[in-house]
């Protein structure tokens, strides 16, 4: 590793000096952009199972009602309102993802800063700052830690996410250098999530739980709470303990355009963000060359090695397995299923015999490709005849108008349903004009039914 502190410190300071005359047009935008996906996904996820249990065992602890938990019309404390929110948001597995930090950027970040912000009646200039300040940390994180961290475990949204949601939250306080060093020392001792939880409530509770703990260690370091503040660089730190493949030259690299928000990239079909590219490339077949199912002798997916330790779910027995098994989804999309309809994934699907047919023609084999999200689909056809597409959905948009179209699609199809439709438009235009919002609490008002 570098000189003792040397990356810890220059993280921290990256994290504390931001302000939003530093930002880019682009990253006011993509933040922006991150934070209404957000509230959709949250939104569409606040009847679940997990929403209802957290939000039971924080309504049987009490405290002070601070802040909201989204859609749900309760107010708790800052520090359930970001775990509930943190991990309803990622209950479907339908938020954003960012592949230089290697995980999902927003859900740990959105729910602290969200909290904070609007206990203290902020503004949306400086929810925008926080987020990318957040968002910033973890994708350098990202690059410090390498693809090791993943690959034994570890799932980035939980590790990482814990550190980004600190700085949101440090640079929300106007902590120093030397303070937000000390939260990032506290969130790192937290900084937790196994892959082996993929599939299971406890893979949002990642989400929740880097949060919750990113604003505590923000809200404790402003208090003078004490941790090891050189947690990236010193021996039994959290990068010695947590990757075999440390680069901080990397982590300390300046991204092209400046920022590594940008490069944040959406859901639109909600399963793991790995069988994407799978299902688009057997959207794109089936509807170039009109396939049916009897036409199908076999299709084969060519994805990178580390989709079968994620989502290779062989044969799913519940719709939350369905997210995570590359052959259901794919065999969906050759189905003509909707597979960005969080309520088609039912434990009733896994049964239905046309799409277990489908399934078992299925089969999957590891290629190593550019970007590890692209996927290879090979479809042999009964007449002897084969087809193939390779597509990529880790490649970010540029064009973020059309960006914003795509996102608000999403945004009304699963918020019209539980708001109505003039508070959904309400809350896109509050989200799209973020940067003129005095008070956070106007767009945390919208997000409860009337």
């Amino acid at each position: 590793m570098t000189e003792a502190a040397n990356v810890t410190a220059a993280l921290a300071e990256k994290a504390a000096a931001l302000r939003f005359q530093h930002l880019t047009p682009q990253a006011r935008t993509v933040a922006k952009q991150c934070l209404l996906d957000f509230l959709g996904v949250t939104l569409s996820g606040m009847d679940e199972p997990l929403s209802d249990i957290l939000s039971d065992i924080a309504e049987e602890d009490g405290g002070r009602a601070e802040a909201t938990v989204i859609g749900r019309g309760m107010r708790t404390s800052l520090s359930n309102a970001a775990l509930i929110n943190g991990a309803m948001s990622h209950a479907l597995d339908y938020d954003d993802v960012n592949l230089t930090m290697g995980g999902h950027p927003t859900v740990p970040v959105a729910p602290a800063a969200l909290a904070l912000a609007e206990s203290r009646k902020m503004s949306g200039r400086d929810l925008i700052t926080a987020i990318v300040a957040g968002v910033e940390m973890e994708c350098r994180l990202g690059e410090l830690v390498g693809k090791s961290h993943y690959d034994k475990g570890w799932h980035n949204t939980g590790t990482l996410g814990a550190f980004g949601a600190a700085a949101a939250c440090a640079n929300l306080l106007g902590l120093d250098i030397e303070r937000t060093r000390q939260a990032m020392g506290i969130a790192g001792t937290q900084a937790a999530g196994l892959k082996s939880m993929f599939g299971t409530m406890t893979k949002p509770l990642h989400a929740g739980k880097a949060a919750q703990n990113g604003l505590q260690a923000a809200r404790w370091a402003q208090k003078g709470f004490t941790a090891n503040a050189s947690v990236l660089d010193v021996p039994q730190g959290f990068v010695a303990t947590a990757s075999s493949t440390p680069s901080p030259d990397a982590a300390l690299a300046d991204p092209p355009g400046g920022f590594h928000t940008t490069d944040t990239v959406f859901k639109y079909h909600a399963a793991c963000y790995m069988t994407h590219s799978s299902i688009e490339a057997v959207k794109t077949l089936k509807e170039r060359h009109k396939l049916k199912g009897d036409d199908i002798e076999r299709v084969t997916l060519r994805v990178d090695p580390g989709h079968l330790k994620v989502c290779n779910i062989a044969e799913p027995k519940t719709g939350l397995e369905i997210k995570f098994s590359l052959r259901f989804t794919a065999a969906m999309a050759l189905a003509g299923r909707d597979t960005s309809n969080d309520a088609v994934y039912t434990d009733a699907l896994t049964r239905e015999p046309d799409l277990v047919a489908l399934r078992d023609k299925v089969v999957v084999e590891t290629r190593h490709h550019d970007h590890n999200s692209a996927a290879e689909v090979v479809v042999r056809l009964r007449d002897g005849r084969e087809l193939s597409e390779t597509t990529d959905v880790g490649i970010p948009m540029t064009d973020l108008d059309a960006q914003w179209a795509k996102l608000e699609s999403k945004f009304r199809a699963l918020v019209t349903p539980i708001l109505g439709e003039a508070r959904t438009s309400q809350l896109t235009r509050l989200c799209r004009d973020l940067d003129s919002v005095e008070d956070i609490g106007e767009v945390m008002k919208l997000t409860v039914k009337n």
